[in-house]
């Protein structure tokens, strides 16, 4: 983008924004929560699926002032652009398949357009409109904002303790070995690619082992334009290897100290301390699927990267010089992989699994709301007889096998569980492929226009 480019995309952004015309939008979750197709989801309601009877309760669409969106057509060509019209094919494809996750930042732009609510505004203009700028960026790289309140020896403390953990132990100690026996005294550029080589495939492991959410640092997993970097030898020492001065400790809190500076500090000044609006996924079922310690790490993570986000009222001041979030949308994504009556459990375990971060952006005085949610459904609920009783139940096609199912996925607990109760009882929560739909009708959902009148809706008025 040269630099005339850049000043004039700004400058309409700085007029938009004074003007409170202009919103940025974050969807934060960790890897599998459903960012992909929640954006997809969301770009696709606003400009395809704005039916009444597809949008019931949101109210710009209800009351017959919403005018439709479209793709803005002047992002700069140097910002990535969301995928949306490959994401589009996976979906409407015979049969459908989920888009791949996320490799880097991007972003979309929209502009929605709507008549006025009040009776001045609508006599003087015939339409305004909103722009509204979506951000979207892999969950690996969500979880290294937590790096930056930590030290190199905070942080190697802390991968160890995690290390230990029931669920994360076995696969650790290959990584283990191999540190207890090189030479802390050498910096040889060997020893450094073969330690760094070996924590990157444990990284890997764990981020393909279901309950496993806290690998750091995650430009090591997704390392986008960084691939290469000396600063991407990075790893932790074990604790006994801390106590002591030397070399590969100096050097390692170096790599440390230039990955926080140069990659995640700069990378939340662009994107996280810049966002209106948030939405939080969480795939609160794969980790009931997992097991107590699963549970108890996402809660972990889940906590740890609220922390790093701003929270408060908007006003115009801060709108231009300071963003904060005004609002959150907790929602539990894959609301559709449990039967109805589960989705108000489903919801109160996703409250308690972010006590903290809900309580957090409430004493800031940022308007929250939680939910469940299906951004791209997959199933159809229903009911079976069963011994002369009628059952609730879902069909869908099996994620694995892409076969037809039938069944009663289980009961969905409104609180985080004992560890005492996964002794007796497993979860087993489905994995499904997405509904086939023909490309010309609107996709199907789960309350995705409760999040549309939720993070649109006094905005469009």
């Amino acid at each position: 983008m040269s630099w005339l480019e850049s000043i004039q995309y700004h400058g309409r952004q700085l007029g938009h924004r004074t003007l409170d015309r202009h919103l940025r939008l974050g969807v934060t979750g960790l890897s599998g929560a459903g960012k992909t197709a929640f954006i997809s989801s969301l770009v696709h309601q606003l400009t395809v699926g704005d039916q009444t009877a597809h949008l019931p309760f949101f109210s710009v669409l209800q009351q017959g002032r919403y005018l439709g969106g479209r793709l803005a057509q002047n992002q700069p060509l140097a910002i990535p652009r969301f995928p949306y019209e490959q994401n589009l094919r996976y979906l409407s494809a015979e049969p459908a398949q989920w888009p791949p996750s996320t490799t880097g930042w991007s972003q979309l732009n929209l502009s929605l357009r709507y008549r006025p609510q009040g009776a001045i505004r609508s006599r003087l203009q015939q339409h305004s409109e909103l722009q509204l700028e979506i951000i979207d960026y892999p969950g690996e790289w969500l979880l290294d904002l937590p790096l930056l309140q930590q030290d190199y020896r905070q942080w190697s403390t802390f991968c160890w303790q995690l290390f230990q953990q029931p669920h994360r132990q076995a696969s650790s100690v290959a990584f283990k070995a191999l540190l207890q026996q090189c030479d802390l005294q050498s910096l040889s550029e060997v020893q450094l690619q073969e330690l760094t080589e070996s924590y990157r495939s444990l990284l890997l492991q764990y981020s393909q082992q279901s309950g496993c959410y806290l690998q750091q640092p995650g430009r090591l997993l997704i390392p986008g334009e960084l691939a290469g970097a000396p600063m991407l030898q990075l790893f932790p020492l074990l604790p006994e290897q801390l106590e002591t001065d030397s070399p590969l400790l100096r050097r390692m809190t170096e790599h440390y100290q230039s990955y926080c500076d140069y990659v995640i500090k700069p990378f939340y000044r662009q994107h996280f301390s810049r966002l209106d609006r948030q939405v939080v996924l969480v795939d609160c079922l794969a980790a009931l699927n997992a097991g107590y310690s699963a549970v108890q790490e996402l809660q972990q993570a889940l906590g740890l990267i609220m922390q790093s986000f701003r929270y408060g009222p908007a006003s115009l001041l801060s709108r231009l010089f300071q963003p904060q979030i005004s609002k959150v949308l907790f929602a539990a994504s894959k609301a559709d992989h449990v039967t109805p009556d589960q989705h108000k459990a489903l919801t109160l375990l996703l409250q308690q699994l972010l006590q903290q971060p809900i309580k957090q952006s409430v004493y800031a005085s940022a308007a929250t709301e939680a939910m469940a949610i299906a951004a791209v459904r997959a199933s159809q609920a229903g009911f079976v007889l069963q011994q002369g009783q009628r059952q609730p139940c879902i069909s869908g096609r099996d994620l694995a096998t892409g076969e037809p199912v039938t069944l009663y996925p289980g009961e969905v607990p409104a609180q985080i569980p004992p560890a005492g109760l996964y002794q007796q009882h497993q979860f087993q929560f489905p994995a499904l492929l997405p509904t086939t739909q023909a490309a010309a009708l609107p996709l199907p959902h789960v309350r995705m226009d409760h999040v549309l009148e939720f993070l649109l809706g006094d905005k469009l008025r």
